[in-house]
């Protein structure tokens, strides 16, 4: 079967298999639509997911796209049911990671000298300044100030010429303007503040320390221009890779995200990155310049079918995208054939790592990195890969085109998923922008669950915008479910604890079957949603309406509801959630709990999980014993109830929800989501009280002007001296009736006049009433 769109897209081959499908449909980047999901291999999936390039710390962007296809590859793996291989790489070997490795080392080198005086350390982050800002602003500060920014003055006026950084064509010029604009200004007061100090002769070591971090942003380049060749050790690049690589792992991992059945890292495969982009030499789709290696697209592309650019063919020639693609340490190559062509290997300059080659010692370049690992792991040919939509092109293209060519064949990769951008503030949110919320700044604010149902609420291949507005709905969504859980599981706990025989009465009657009607409807729709390209939405809202209709049939009493029924919803709505990895139960009903502690220690023993609730129960008891002794009042014994409920259980975890039958429920929730929510209702308590104590403020204000205003007598107020300037004579009552040159008024002048006095009387009368109240 084939698949093809106008001559300007390149022709996809629909998979084919014997093998009984799923009726799962997928939206394929490929082609730009939703088409039927088939693998190759029966019910087994290779999968291949980009992993990090690890240099510094993982934010919300990464986890929009890690958590986005963890949920995707949990429904096709447990809720329908295929075998999947599951691949992602780590790139430890990229120009992203050896310019932060040398900068971070160079910057500690410089701080740690101890020869250096307070007087150089000055001199050299005013150099590194100048020379950052006059790169980074060149046409802005050629344009507006005509000069080059060589001193404090200089910089001074190119603030003044672009409006403290808000002009709106000095914004507008590079999405990273706003970013420089912000280290520069950062660096520039610092080193204000270290050039007194030093002409003052006051200058300490430790404030030596500050400016230089203050000014990282501005001094590391300007340290790796000087002495970013000397580097040599490569322990320098490894040890930095390896250290965000266990950070990202932790951040997954508190995320609730699976780890991958194969990690790959780039400096792992170098061999047998070189043994792949000999081949596509051999082919006739590469060449060798000066110890680099580049991809030949203008061979490539048309021939023998082949075609360039399969996810973005827009995107061809866009020389802003290939250079981010080739890395910042890449100099445009005067000697390469096409602006297109990229590079497969890159020879290594003083001061970067190395590996030897055919070519000379060098290095892998970005884009050949996937290829190999991918297909070491998985083959020619794979089902899968995913990415977010910012590796399109030219990553993802290039990795199609340069595996293709060293395969000679036309779709190494069948269905290619991108995840949308997460904004912030109306901008993707990207480490490169500085604009980014790092996953643990988030998770110290929400917890995974709440995040995650963020994305669950958002189509998988949309934008997505990371907000407040936005959590909130999260928020309210999964307390709703936390609660149906808390509720529902303590009342079937309950339930089985006061079990007995039949009442021979029938329980099953019409708001049961309407019940069970509407649990039927929910599956089918969830069913239907997760087959059409994994539409969480719609099956978030389905699940939201049987939660809904749920409650609604507990409110007719525990005593008129058949419980196993709400069970058969419990572990449906139970089941949904965990295949969307909200919870890491295998059986448990509802959120379940953690079977393991966070340090690994296994589950919490009899004593560690009875002492803190016994400790609770003796001392009410011992204050109920004391009450008693001493003849307290009924009063005093509620105060200790209501204590007991609303502060000492819940930090335990336990929740007693009074009903009004008399009979309260015993719910044991998570006490941190316990904490938090009750934080949450706090600091909302604390935003009203706020909102009405300004608006009673403002209130005031205004009732003390209009007083103030009433202050002057209506006799008086067209007797001022500015009113004198105006008017010339005045009727009983002090209303001018002549102008400054004894002409009169006219009718509608005076008229107006009359009605300001008439409003200036009565606020000189509550003027007067303030002063008698």
């Amino acid at each position: 079967m084939m698949s093809s769109n106008s001559s300007n897209r390149p022709v996809w081959n629909q998979p084919e298999s014997t093998y009984p499908q799923t009726g799962l449909k997928v939206f394929n980047s490929l082609t730009k639509s939703k088409v039927p999901f088939v693998p190759r291999e029966g019910n087994n999936v290779s999968w291949y997911g980009c992993g990090p390039t690890v240099y510094d710390a993982a934010h919300m962007g990464h986890a929009c796209s890690y958590v986005t296809f963890d949920i995707i590859r949990r429904i096709m793996e447990d809720y329908i049911g295929y075998d999947m291989s599951v691949v992602m790489n780590i790139t430890d070997v990229d120009d992203k990671v050896i310019l932060r490795a040398r900068q971070k080392y160079l910057l500690k080198q410089y701080q740690d000298d101890a020869s250096l005086s307070p007087e150089q350390v000055v001199g050299d982050v005013t150099a590194a300044f100048n020379e950052y800002v006059n790169k980074h602003f060149k046409d802005f500060v050629e344009s507006r100030i005509g000069k080059k920014v060589a001193t404090s003055e200089d910089w001074k006026e190119f603030v003044a010429a672009v409006d403290q950084g808000k002009d709106a064509a000095f914004v507008a010029s590079d999405e990273k303007t706003p970013m420089h604009y912000n280290a520069a200004s950062t660096a520039f007061w610092a080193l204000s503040v270290a050039r007194l100090h030093v002409s003052e002769g006051k200058a300490r070591p430790d404030e030596m320390l500050t400016l230089t971090n203050s000014a990282e942003d501005v001094l590391s380049p300007w340290l790796d221009r000087q002495h970013g060749a000397e580097v040599t050790d490569q322990r320098i690049f490894r040890d930095l890779a390896a250290f965000w690589e266990k950070d990202f792992f932790e951040d997954m991992d508190a995320l609730n995200v699976r780890r991958p059945h194969v990690l790959t890292r780039v400096s792992e495969f170098v061999d047998d990155i070189v043994r792949f982009v000999q081949r596509i030499i051999d082919n006739g789709y590469a060449y060798e310049v000066d110890g680099s290696v580049y991809f030949d697209v203008g061979a490539f592309d048309g021939k023998n079918d082949h075609f360039y650019a399969k996810l973005e063919p827009n995107s061809k020639g866009n020389s802003r995208l290939l250079a981010d693609g080739e890395g910042s340490l890449t100099k445009e190559e005067l000697n390469k054939r096409s602006l297109s062509d990229f590079a497969l290997w890159k020879m290594s300059k003083p001061g970067e790592p190395r590996w030897p080659s055919p070519w000379g010692e060098g290095r892998p370049g970005w884009h050949i990195e996937c290829s190999v690992m991918a297909s070491e792991i998985l083959g020619a040919q794979i089902d899968v890969h995913v990415g977010g939509i910012d590796l399109a092109f030219p990553h993802h293209d290039n990795e199609l085109c340069q595996s293709e060519a060293h395969f000679e064949n036309h779709q190494w990769v069948n269905y290619f998923m991108h995840a949308g951008h997460l904004n912030i503030e109306g901008l993707k949110m990207s480490k490169s922008l500085k604009n980014f919320i790092t996953i643990k700044e988030a998770l110290n604010k929400y917890s995974a669950r709440q995040i995650r149902t963020l994305f669950l609420l958002s189509q998988w291949n949309k934008p997505l915008f990371f907000d407040a507005k936005s959590m909130e709905e999260a928020i309210v969504i999964e307390k709703s479910l936390s609660n149906f859980f808390a509720n529902t599981t303590a009342l079937l706990r309950e339930f089985r604890l006061r079990q007995s025989e039949s009442d021979a009465r029938r329980h099953t009657l019409a708001p049961e079957l309407d019940l069970l009607e509407a649990l039927k409807d929910a599956k089918s729709q969830v069913h239907s949603a997760l087959l059409d390209s994994f539409d969480t939405p719609t099956a978030m809202r389905a699940i939201q309406e049987i939660v809904s209709r749920t409650n609604t049939y507990l409110q007719r009493g525990r005593d008129n509801i058949d419980l196993q029924i709400v069970q058969t919803v419990v572990e449906y709505v139970s089941r949904i959630m965990r295949v969307f990895g909200m919870s890491n139960e295998s059986s448990a009903l509802g959120w379940g709990s953690s079977a393991a502690s966070s340090d690994g220690q296994g589950a919490a023993d009899r004593e560690s999980i009875l002492l803190p609730v016994a400790r609770v129960l003796s001392d009410f008891r011992d204050v109920v014993r004391e009450l008693a002794l001493s003849g307290g009042d009924k009063q005093a014994l509620l105060k200790l109830c209501d204590k007991i409920r609303d502060s000492d259980l819940p930090e335990l975890g336990v929740i007693i929800d009074d009903h009004g039958d008399g009979r309260a429920l015993v719910k044991i929730a998570d006490p941190e989501e316990i904490r938090r929510d009750r934080e949450r209702q706090e600091a909302e308590i604390a935003q009203r009280l706020l909102t009405k104590q300004l608006q009673a403020q403002k209130a005031e204000e205004k009732r003390q002007g209009r007083l103030a205003k009433g202050k002057q007598s209506p006799e008086e107020m067209f007797r001022t001296p500015e009113m004198l300037e105006l008017y010339s004579a005045w009727d009983e009552h002090g209303i001018p009736t002549k102008d400054k040159a004894g002409e009169e008024l006219t009718k509608n002048k005076v008229k107006k006049l009359a009605k300001e006095y008439d409003a200036q009387k009565k606020l000189h009368e509550k003027y007067l009433e303030s002063l008698n109240a």
